[in-house]
């Protein structure tokens, strides 16, 4: 029987994206995550298969943990201002998990779930993406039906414009709370356009 794990997956990937964060994915090895985990690097090789899988975990907890967020708020959204207050979701975000916040918002998906990642984590981010574009068509069928060009406003107005904002802001700073009105009220203009 093998001795108990010094750190829970959770508190281990969140080391780990504390260093992404603060790195960036070329230069986040294995040994700065053991360090900053404060366990041995045999211990990471343990959980994780390679380098290359430890990057497509980090950003894997960071996009599953956004997009149940962003999911949830999507799928709530009923009117053009209830989708105003669904795109404050990525400044909220950056608030509460600023270090994944930086991962996800601050790179591109390529640079952590890489062509060397396992098929599995690929598959994943696949998986999620394939997920999010559902969610845009679903929003837009409900709230700009017989717009032809109803699914690119929608991914405009609670994708792009609340990461424009955001991204003001990282990886250096947590956006203020200030920043939502703004975002809200561009969403607005861009949805009632």
């Amino acid at each position: 029987m093998g001795r108990p794990a010094l750190l829970s997956q959770d508190d281990f990937i969140a080391a780990a994206t504390l260093v992404a964060a603060r790195l960036g994915p070329a230069k986040t090895s294995i040994a700065a995550v053991s360090k900053a985990a404060g366990v041995p690097t045999g211990s990471i090789y343990h959980r994780l298969p390679s380098r290359d899988a430890l990057l497509a975990e980090i950003w894997l907890a960071a996009a599953d943990r956004f997009q149940a967020m962003a999911l949830a708020a999507f799928a709530a959204a009923s009117s053009i201002e209830a989708a105003a207050e669904a795109a404050l979701v990525t400044s909220r975000f950056a608030r509460a998990h600023h270090a994944q916040a930086v991962v996800l918002n601050s790179h591109r998906r390529e640079e952590f779930v890489t062509a060397d990642a396992p098929q599995e984590h690929r598959e994943r981010a696949i998986k999620l993406a394939a997920e999010l574009r559902e969610a845009m068509t679903d929003i837009a069928a409900r709230l700009l039906p017989g717009d032809p060009r109803g699914k690119e406003r929608i991914a405009v107005a609670l994708i792009g414009i609340p990461l424009g904002a955001v991204r003001v802001f990282l990886p250096q700073a947590v956006p203020p709370q200030e920043i939502d009105a703004d975002i809200e009220a561009a969403v607005l203009a861009a949805l009632r356009h």
